[in-house]
């Protein structure tokens, strides 16, 4: 399978200038939770997204979406949005970001590759305007620090829409450690990092599984759901004692709220739970407690199905055949930018046996599962050569 370095050849007859890896973001618990300010644990994982660029002799921007197998340009004198952009947008927006901050940017040629290069919009615009972004600071010796670059691609969300990334996400990016998690405040953007524990040396193995459904298989529940979440906080801010937060109110409390509909309580009290689940989450991270993890990540499932009814069928037959097995910890659906992927807790040796239903899974709906261990991985980086071209 061609790397990034042999495709960027091939479109453009040039060995690219920079090649930029970037992490993909996993939200392991709490992916909602800026809609009450809660909390969320956050890491990167190996997959994500490759970004390779070399300079063009004229004015003009070329890019190749690999992995989607499709095209774009753009002249960068007079940069205008267009509803064909998509995934083009956090390009034309970093240009435009760079442009009104002063920083010279000449034409260049763009390939990018991997899962975040077909993800939802908010995960595909944090991830091209952050690799971007390092490639143009490392090509033009912008010499900006992380801290610079992660707002530079934040405001650059005033020009669209629709492709905007999310804070938590950049930061994350620019951010992670090796084998570690962050912990977000979302109130105040306060973070923090601490080890995973669930290593090759402990008892029990996280993994991720690729469930391989259609990329927007679930993409457009999500969107709706969320702006629906929006809605249904404003509300709740409206109806609510004054300077009580969001995060911290009751169950009970939203049920008699009666400004509320019932499909808005139904939001709200997942929104609420997800950021309780993140918090519930941390303290058995930190204990490296996996049976008291499995549990959270159960009612964290349960709750995505019956409160916000972000699910499907395929996912929904793997999470029961994962409840019927007891080295099975727990699993439940992650963020990743990409719909219909789960994270699961195995007692290590027993992996074998979960292998078993992929297989049956693949045999029932025709989609291949992707099974690979979640070992949380570093920050965005510069590299000199394509280690994992399957990326």
């Amino acid at each position: 399978m061609k790397g990034i370095i042999d495709i960027h050849k091939a479109e453009y007859g040039v060995t690219p200038d920079v090649v930029v890896e970037v992490p993909q973001v996993t939200t392991l618990l709490g992916a909602f939770s800026e809609f009450c300010s809660g909390y969320a644990l956050m890491s990167t994982n190996t997959q994500g997204l490759r970004v390779a660029l070399s300079r063009r002799e004229d004015t003009q921007v070329h890019i190749l979406n690999s992995t989607k197998k499709e095209r774009k340009k753009f002249q960068l004198i007079g940069i205008k949005a267009r509803k064909e952009d998509k995934w083009c947008t956090p390009v034309k927006s970093v240009c435009q970001i760079l442009s009104a901050s002063e920083l010279p940017v000449s034409g260049f040629n763009l390939t990018i590759k991997g899962q975040s290069a077909v993800a939802d919009p908010p995960a595909i615009t944090a991830a091209i305007s952050s690799g971007l972004l390092l490639a143009l600071n490392k090509f033009f010796g912008y010499g900006l620090d992380s801290n610079s670059l992660v707002r530079l691609a934040y405001n650059a969300n005033r020009y669209s829409d629709t492709y905007k990334s999310r804070l938590r996400d950049l930061i994350t990016i620019f951010s992670s450690e090796p084998g570690k998690m962050l912990r977000f405040d979302l109130e105040t953007y306060a973070y923090s990092s601490f080890p995973y524990p669930f290593t090759a040396e402990s008892g029990t193995g996280s993994w991720f599984i690729d469930c391989s459904l259609p990329a927007d298989e679930l993409s457009e529940e999500v969107a709706i759901f969320r702006t629906e979440a929006g809605k249904a906080f404003s509300a709740l801010r409206e109806s609510a004692l004054k300077g009580t937060k969001p995060r911290n109110l009751l169950r009970k409390e939203i049920i008699q709220n009666n400004a509320l509909g019932e499909d808005w309580k139904r939001t709200i009290i997942f929104v609420i739970e997800d950021s309780l689940a993140a918090e519930k989450g941390y303290e058995c991270l930190l204990a490296g407690d996996a049976v008291q993890l499995g549990k959270v990540l159960i009612d964290e499932q349960r709750n995505l199905s019956q409160l916000a009814g972000l699910t499907s069928p395929e996912v929904d037959w793997l999470v029961k055949r994962g409840a019927e097995d007891a080295s099975v910890r727990g699993v439940t659906e992650i963020s990743v930018g990409i719909t219909g992927t789960l994270v699961v807790l195995i007692d290590r040796g027993k992996e074998t046996e979960f292998k078993a239903k992929l297989e049956e899974y693949e045999r029932i709906f025709g989609f291949k599962p992707v099974m690979r261990e979640y070992i949380p991985s570093g920050s965005i980086r510069i590299i000199s050569e394509d280690e994992y071209p399957f990326i």
